[in-house]
């Protein structure tokens, strides 16, 4: 068979790089749906550390526009840190495994600040990949909610049931609420004419007690199903903080905990609602407490710029209670902020919860871990405004007399 001529071979090599630029965008093309269909924030870093992709879900998640992320490097955009607040650029990147050839897959927790500052608790999914050109490799990461994969399993069903449940019950409370309030009224009538003598006083005072334990109950639930939105103004966080502790300090002295604080004390204003912040404060506090109550205990409150290792760069604020109680038991770190769980056979398992839901309307969040010498932590993290002054300096005198701070 006679060979092909020379006007037939350019018509197969045409073809050829015809169909390879049209397999090549088909590729590219199915890619890029997949990329920016995802649900998930998927990021794509070269060998140098800059972004080459970042898909939409990272441009909500992270607040950047893909064009302001693509060429920069991922340090100015995710400035990841671990828990207690140091840089894993300065050590601990997730990337690092990838670009040094020892793991394929690398899968971290971190906690990454969108650009307006709000804190996001991720779980960043690194696997690395030769880059296009043969040359290198990159890093193919996707950054998911940390505590997506809680809600599995019975448990999970179970616990949507009652958060129905719960959601129901809100609407009942409110019928309650009015009775409570003129049954407490009358004892109060009654007590107030009441010989202080007469044998009656002391089981009226006693009910008194159980419809404010009652009232209590009926707010939880309020406070959870009907979540009031924040009435944020610059604040210091430092006094919502001391304000809060000395409000605790005498129940923490009658059941034999020490309270020991390590506070910066010139933390910068933040934008938050006072009266909620110092709710957050104090129901950690009290569940401290009552996981010491028994055997008395010490808790230690501290509180310090994060990242540690850049404080004049400082993106956000922490504020951590660690106690030396029994601990968090394991693999329920993340059940313990859902509605209706606790360890009290008084409590309905909706503080922390709400506590929680206060800190995410704030751009923040609580992380729950136990201490490596025992006993839980809980670290308050709260963004600093980032068009706002770093340093406190002088405080407005309206700030110091409104909304609790």
């Amino acid at each position: 068979m006679s060979s092909p001529t020379r006007k037939s071979r350019r018509k197969n090599q045409r073809t050829a790089r015809t169909r390879s630029v049209l397999e090549r965008d088909l590729h590219s093309g199915v890619l890029d749906a997949l990329l920016q269909a995802n649900r998930d924030a998927i990021i794509v870093v070269d060998a140098d550390r800059k972004f080459v992709e970042f898909s939409a879900s990272a441009e909500s998640t992270l607040g950047w526009k893909r064009s302001e992320a693509i060429g920069k490097p991922c340090r100015e955009i995710l400035r990841c840190q671990d828990m207690d607040g140091r840089l894993l650029c300065d050590g601990g990147c997730p990337l690092d495994p990838l670009l040094h050839d020892r793991e394929p897959r690398s899968t971290v927790p971190t906690l990454i600040a969108s650009k307006d500052g709000d804190v996001n608790f991720l779980e960043s999914d690194y696997t690395s990949t030769r880059a296009p050109n043969g040359r290198g490799i990159h890093c193919v990461g996707v950054l998911r909610n940390a505590g997506e994969g809680e809600w599995i399993g019975s448990f999970g069903a179970e616990a949507r049931r009652l958060l129905s449940l719960g959601t129901i019950s809100a609407g009942i409370a409110h019928e309650i609420r009015n009775p409570l309030t003129g049954i407490r009224t009358t004892i109060q009538y009654v007590l107030k004419h009441l010989d202080r003598d007469d044998t009656n006083r002391e089981s009226l005072v006693a009910s008194i007690k159980e419809l404010d334990r009652i009232e209590a109950v009926i707010s939880d639930f309020l406070a959870y199903s009907r979540p009031p939105a924040p009435r944020r103004r610059l604040s210091s966080i430092d006094r919502i903080l001391n304000s809060s502790l000395a409000l605790a300090r005498e129940t923490l002295d009658t059941d034999g905990v020490e309270l020991v604080t390590d506070l910066h004390g010139e933390l910068p204003l933040l934008n938050v609602d006072g009266n909620m912040m110092r709710e957050v404060f104090l129901n950690i506090v009290m569940n401290a407490r009552n996981a010491m109550r028994r055997k008395g205990g010490v808790l230690r409150v501290s509180s310090w710029l994060s990242p540690r290792s850049n404080p004049a760069e400082a993106t956000s604020v922490r504020i951590a209670f660690s106690d030396t109680g029994p601990g968090i038991p394991e693999g329920h770190s993340a059940d313990i902020f859902e509605p209706f769980i606790s360890s009290s056979s008084k409590g309905l398992g909706l503080g922390l919860s709400i506590s929680q839901r206060i800190c995410r309307a704030h751009g923040g969040l609580i992380s729950a871990t136990n201490n490596a010498d025992g006993g839980a932590r809980f670290t308050v993290i709260l963004p600093i405004p980032q068009t706002q002054p770093r340093s406190r300096g002088a405080e407005p005198a309206e700030l110091a007399k409104g909304n609790g701070s």
